[in-house]
């Protein structure tokens, strides 16, 4: 099987990061697409909302996708997430597949200092999604760049536009902003 695996804070997730999951799979031909939210990350401050919180957020936003299943593989674990302890747990879990590690241009401007970064394309694709305003110069056989829309959407604004009162209703599925009321997320 070709899996993908697409990490990501997920905070909260929002059409763009939908759109991109099911352009990916159409464009790589992946016969499954794991949605990965982030535990505690590596490379920031851990400001998220609630992992558990974040995976319900993906799964609602996913739930009529068959081929895109949410893992809590990250959120569930109490060390520092990094993606190359991430794919291997993954290997582990579903052996012998060909593996694609899905990051956006922004993650790949420093690809080079990730965790076994050099591991990480031994043993697996590594998908490089277009983001306006980067470019990624890496080379090597395993890194795929990928030429998708640039699509304007961020949890950044989604969480902004909600503390100032202003519709998402443009930017994220109604499931999820059902759960993000029912829940109370991202007011304060």
């Amino acid at each position: 099987m070709k899996i993908g695996i697409y990490g990501g804070s997920f905070n909260p997730i929002h059409n763009g990061h939908i759109y991109m999951a099911r352009f990916i799979i159409k464009h790589l031909k992946l016969d499954k697409l794991f949605i990965i939210p982030v535990g505690k990350p590596s490379h920031r401050e851990n400001s998220l909302v609630d992992g558990e919180l974040r995976i319900e957020m993906c799964k609602e936003a996913f739930k009529k996708d068959l081929k895109i299943e949410v893992l809590d593989i990250e959120v569930a674990s109490k060390e520092l997430s990094y993606t190359y302890d991430t794919l291997i747990k993954i290997m582990e879990r579903y052996p012998g597949n060909e593996y694609f590690e899905i990051i956006g241009e922004d993650s790949g401007a420093y690809f080079h200092k990730w965790k076994n970064y050099k591991e990480i394309l031994k043993k697996s694709k590594v998908v490089i999604l277009q983001r306006e305003g980067y470019t990624t110069n890496l080379k090597d056989e395993n890194i795929i760049q990928v030429k998708n829309p640039f699509l304007n959407f961020s949890s950044t604004r989604v969480r902004e536009r909600i503390k100032g009162d202003q519709s998402i209703d443009d930017m994220v599925p109604k499931e999820v902003i059902e759960f993000i009321e029912k829940n109370k997320l991202y007011k304060k």
